[in-house]
């Protein structure tokens, strides 16, 4: 038996990414990388982070927000061993709590069991969207546009030589352009505290958005 009236707000990436620039800025961090997400999760939003044992292998979920909104839970293997991902599991459930606020305020899912229950039972693909979503924001907020498109240019700048060697022997973007994409995520996960993974998919997607490009 599905929900019928669980319904999240369908969003742009551009809408989801005014979302993640407006949080950095009402909490005076726009300015500053990496972007310190469990501080902000701790003290600027007073939101207990709670390491709970096999999260992820009970409940096939890495993170979880409470319905109350005053406590994240976190897979405690990621909390302890993998830094990266636990930053962006934070982030992405503050995307839940920026965008769907009302909708966790309104199901209210006091425990991890709970929430789990409620996944269940909902359409998958209203729960996809609140997903992808959450997990967009979260890229945003922990890879900010404007220190990206910086970065990027930078990196670009540095490998022009490589490249004008590649587009030399006549070889299409296609052939290179993962590659370099490969190549600038590995100098810059340092400044950002993130996985390469998550640091490719922000370079390609805003490839694909038009926002930057590989010469």
């Amino acid at each position: 038996m599905t929900e019928p009236a669980f319904q999240p707000p369908i969003l742009s990436y551009e809408k989801i990414n005014t979302y993640a620039e407006n949080f950095l800025s009402n909490y005076g961090i726009d300015n500053e990388l990496p972007v310190p997400i469990e501080k902000i999760v701790e003290f600027k939003l007073g939101i207990d982070i709670i390491p709970f044992p096999d999260l992820q292998r009970t409940f096939d979920i890495e993170g979880f927000i409470s319905g109350d909104l005053k406590s994240i839970y976190v897979d405690e293997y990621i909390y302890n061993n993998r830094l990266a991902r636990y930053y962006f599991t934070l982030a992405h459930e503050i995307g839940h709590y920026v965008i769907h606020k009302d909708l966790m305020e309104n199901i209210r899912p006091l425990s991890v069991a709970a929430w789990k229950e409620f996944i269940d039972r909902v359409d998958d693909e209203a729960y996809g969207w609140l997903e992808y979503q959450a997990y967009a924001f979260g890229g945003l907020l922990l890879v900010p546009r404007k220190f990206l498109f910086k970065h990027f240019r930078e990196q670009i700048k540095a490998m022009m030589q490589k490249i004008e060697f590649v587009r030399s022997q006549d070889l299409p973007k296609a052939s290179y352009q993962e590659y370099v994409i490969e190549m600038i995520a590995g100098n810059l996960i340092k400044s950002y505290d993130v996985s390469i993974g998550v640091l490719k998919r922000r370079i390609i997607k805003e490839i694909e958005m038009g926002t930057i490009e590989v010469p």
